[in-house]
Order: C-alpha cells, then sequence, then structure tokens
C-alpha cells in the first residue's frame, strides 16, 4: 500500500523507471538463486502487481506469461521469453541512445498508449484495403478478461499488410463488419514502431472487393528469412503476416510442405485441418496466415478466384 501511495506521487516515466529498476533486481536476484528454486504464486503476483502500479501493464502482462510457463514446468518458451524481458529492460535502460522508432517500440512493449484521436490527425496512406484474414481470442489483464480481435489487411496500391486490433472487455461484442472478404477504400495509419503493422482506418468506405493478387514467398526458407528480418528490426515482434504460394498441406492438415520438402507445423488452435486437406486436394495452394517463430496460423486460402478464410478463435491467452 505504501509503495502504491509513493508512485501516484511520481510522473509517469518515473513510475516506470522505479518498475523497471525493481524488477532488474528481482531478475538478478532469482537468477542466483536459480530457477529450480521456483517463486511461488504469491510471489509471481507481488511482482506483476507492482509493475501495474509502476504504470508498466506490458511488463505486467510478461510477468502473468512467465508465471503460467513456470507453472507448466519452465519450458523452452520461458526462456525465450525471459530472455525478451530483459532486452525489454535493458533497451529502457539505454533509452537515451536508441532511435526513435526503437524508443517508440520500447514504451510501446512497456505499456505505453498511442491515442487513436492523435492518430487521427496525421495524413494516412490512402488504399483499397482487402481484410485478408481475421483472428480472435481473449487476454487475461489480471484484473479481468478482454477479447481480442486481431484483422490483417492488404493494401492493394501499396502492396503492404496493416493490422487492426481490437479490445473489448469479455462481455462485449467485438467489431463484425471488418468480415474476411470484405474490401474498403480508406485512408490508413499506422501507430509509431519500428515495425510498423498495427495501424487505424480513417474515413472507410464499404467497396466491392475485386481480385486479389496477394504476393507470397515460393517456399518455406524464404518466408522464415522474412521472420528473421522482422525480429532484427523489432526483437519483441510475436507474430508476422505470412502469405505462402505453392504449399501442401499434410497430416491431416496439421503440417505444411513446399517443393524443396521443408516442413512447417501448425498451430494447435486451428482446427480447420480436413477443411484445408478439402481446398487443397492434395494439390499445392496459396495460404494466408500468421507465422509466430513456433507455428503457422492459417487464415484464408487466396487466389484471384476466390478467399476462402478460416475461422480462427485462439484457445488460450495471447495477448497482441
Amino acid at each position: 500500500m505504501g509503495q502504491s501511495s509513493s508512485l501516484k506521487s511520481l510522473s509517469r516515466s518515473d513510475q516506470v523507471q522505479q518498475g523497471v529498476e525493481e524488477l532488474r533486481q528481482w531478475l538478478c536476484d532469482r537468477l542466483q538463486l536459480g530457477w529450480a528454486n521456483a517463486p511461488n504464486r504469491e510471489e509471481w503476483e507481488r511482482i506483476t502487481a507492482h509493475m501495474i502500479d509502476a504504470q508498466a501493464p506490458g511488463l505486467a502482462r510478461r510477468m502473468r506469461s512467465l508465471a503460467q510457463l513456470a507453472a507448466d514446468g519452465f519450458p523452452p518458451t520461458f526462456f525465450e521469453e525471459l530472455g525478451e524481458l530483459w532486452l525489454l529492460l535493458e533497451g529502457y535502460q539505454q533509452r537515451q541512445s536508441l532511435p526513435e522508432s526503437l524508443l517508440n517500440e520500447v514504451r510501446s512493449q512497456l505499456g505505453w498508449t498511442q491515442r487513436k484521436a492523435d492518430l487521427r490527425q496525421r495524413p494516412g496512406l490512402w488504399d483499397h484495403w482487402v481484410v485478408v484474414g481475421q483472428v480472435r481470442g481473449q487476454e487475461a489483464t489480471g484484473a479481468t478478461t478482454l477479447n481480442l480481435q486481431r484483422t490483417w489487411l492488404w493494401g492493394l496500391q501499396q502492396h503492404r499488410f496493416a493490422l487492426l486490433l481490437d479490445y473489448v472487455h469479455h462481455r462485449q461484442a467485438l467489431p463484425s463488419d471488418l468480415s474476411p472478404g470484405s474490401s474498403w477504400t480508406a485512408e490508413l495509419v499506422f501507430y509509431d514502431a519500428a515495425l510498423p503493422q498495427r495501424a487505424i482506418l480513417k474515413h472507410p468506405q464499404a467497396t466491392s472487393t475485386p481480385p486479389v493478387h496477394l504476393p507470397g514467398y515460393p517456399d518455406i526458407e524464404q518466408g522464415l528469412s522474412a521472420y528473421a528480418e522482422a525480429l532484427a528490426v523489432s526483437p519483441w515482434c510475436d507474430r508476422i503476416p505470412l502469405s505462402l504460394h505453392q504449399i501442401q498441406p499434410l497430416n491431416a492438415g496439421r503440417q505444411l510442405r513446399d517443393s524443396s520438402g521443408q516442413s512447417l507445423p501448425l498451430s494447435p488452435d486451428f482446427q480447420q485441418g480436413w477443411q484445408l486437406m478439402a481446398l487443397s486436394g492434395g494439390q499445392p495452394l496459396s495460404l494466408f496466415g500468421e507465422w509466430d517463430g513456433c507455428s503457422y496460423l492459417p487464415l484464408a486460402v487466396i487466389s484471384p478466384e476466390r478467399l476462402v478464410s478460416f475461422s480462427s478463435c485462439l484457445r488460450s491467452s495471447d495477448p497482441a
């Protein structure tokens, strides 16, 4: 209670600085003790609550994820996320020397939000934007649970992807007007980030959807290289939009293989493997989806003649 009261008298940046310093010290202490001597539930909850008090909800979210992974027996992803967390803390400590785009990324990862009202004042990229995929899920924030929706757009003239991200209270309905296959003429303004993906639409007008020629990688190796390039720009990039051509589903739709024989596992959240197999008919096809570094989540089969979307609902908390 005393710490919370003292933090309230500080500026946002000072609160975050104190939170970062406390978490760095906690992690150093844990390293000395060894993760075999795991924190108990109360300790995880205490340090997470301190990050909320420090106005750093992004750090609190990461601590909740680490706590869950620790409860699951410390799988390899625990140490991957731990490394990302330490890099984020170091990035904030070195923020004076970061380029502006990377500084914006660090601030965003810590939980600073950019106001949509401010973004709408900026000029955007006008284009014919087609909805090529959508994912729905839930995210626990500690105090409540939020419904989330990721909507991926493709600009026919800009030739780039964009992400619309919506959060609502779990008792509220998510936006339903941006369904896969729909098309909009609009300006689009990207959030400040090292790897701009998230955006907002300005003055959208629904329009008929023309044939979609979605460029993609002809083999898996090139797609993985694109993900590596994204990580080089933003080490905290958790997923990229990935379009793959001449790809064939295997093993009841649980795996993808390209012409060279390289394969990718499909996400455990993907529950429409047999539908994917039927659409393929034993032949390669073009897929759009998300790659998170571990598995691929198909969102649509796309060709100039058709767009067949998959209703992807995440089975577990998956923050964007």
